[in-house]
């Protein structure tokens, strides 16, 4: 049986040679993924002959193979896995150094992360201070319109819509940000979305719950 590989799109491949081996956010599982769209326990990586398989474990946002959600599926070299938000490649040789293929993304969605907004793309990870951090009060109608690509007016569907395919996206980069700054730079932007939605449509993310 050959050793299993999950490629994340930066950082260092995770190496399982034998398995049963648990996916999840606890603590406790053989490989955590500190992300909140994972659950506690996602699901479990096994050998089944020389091959892996993969198996949900009830998990609230799934277990999915190249856009398809998945319960029980075998897994093949050059696959995206997805648990929850966090995509990995699926390699069943050591990976070599290099660009990374592209990861899966939610049904509906291009394969690859679309470019943030502008008030988010800066290559500046310098982290703002937690006294400045911005609120709801800090935004424009026209800086909240910019941040979530829509119009000042638009539907409570239509922001949710894209509310929703920013945050994954921001989620995936911060899971796999190679450096703390970098990470505190994704979570001001996911604070920046999330006051800009309020703004443009308010309660619009109460609804989401």
């Amino acid at each position: 049986m050959s050793s299993l590989w999950l490629v994340p799109p930066q950082g260092e491949p995770i190496r399982i040679d034998k398995g049963p081996v648990t996916v999840g956010r606890d603590s406790g599982v053989d490989i955590v993924v500190n992300d909140p769209s994972v659950s506690r326990k996602h699901a479990v990586l096994e050998p089944s002959g020389q091959d892996w398989m993969v198996a949900d474990q009830k998990s609230g946002n799934g277990t999915w193979i190249d856009g398809q959600r998945v319960i029980r599926a075998l897994l093949r070299a050059g696959q995206s896995l997805r648990l929850g938000a966090v995509s990995f490649t699926v390699s069943l040789q050591e990976p070599r150094p290099g660009p990374r293929p592209a990861v899966d993304a939610p049904p509906g969605q291009p394969r690859r992360p679309p470019p943030l907004p502008p008030s988010f793309a800066s290559s500046n990870p310098t982290p703002v201070p937690a006294a400045v951090q911005p609120s709801t009060e800090a935004l424009s109608v026209a800086e909240a319109a910019e941040i979530l690509g829509v119009g000042p007016g638009a539907p409570a569907h239509e922001v949710r819509k894209k509310y929703q395919r920013i945050y994954n996206d921001l989620q995936i980069r911060l899971t796999n940000a190679p450096t703390a700054s970098l990470k505190r730079m994704y979570q001001k932007n996911l604070q920046r979305l999330k006051a800009a939605a309020e703004l443009i449509s308010p309660g619009v993310l109460k609804e989401r719950s």
